[in-house]
């Protein structure tokens, strides 16, 4: 695994990145950040880069929790089907009532 170093600002803090993902990603990212960043600013004009981040990181951290837990509410689903099937009890009948 290659590792890449990407450059740019966040606020008025220069950052370089080290990470695997490429280029094309990481302006993803860091368009997806200065959006965030710019949404934040725009509600709390006073609020310093650091308060900025902290924000966007729980941010971060709220949408990938709901997305955990709805994975793991998927999962138990898919999990509780899956026993079913195994089980027998989500097999069609056949035409008849008579199994």
């Amino acid at each position: 695994m290659s590792n890449n170093r990407y450059k740019f600002r966040f606020g008025q803090k220069p950052l370089t990145l080290t990470t695997d993902k490429d280029n094309l990603f990481m302006e993803e990212v860091e368009r997806l950040a200065k959006e965030k960043y710019e949404a934040i600013k725009e509600h709390l004009p006073q609020a310093d880069d650091e308060t900025v981040a902290i924000l966007m990181a729980i941010n971060c951290l709220s949408t990938q929790l709901v997305r955990e837990q709805e994975f793991d509410k998927e999962r138990q689903e898919w999990e509780k089907w899956v026993a079913g099937e195994v089980s027998g009890k989500n097999k069609a009948k056949p035409k008849g009532g008579k199994a």
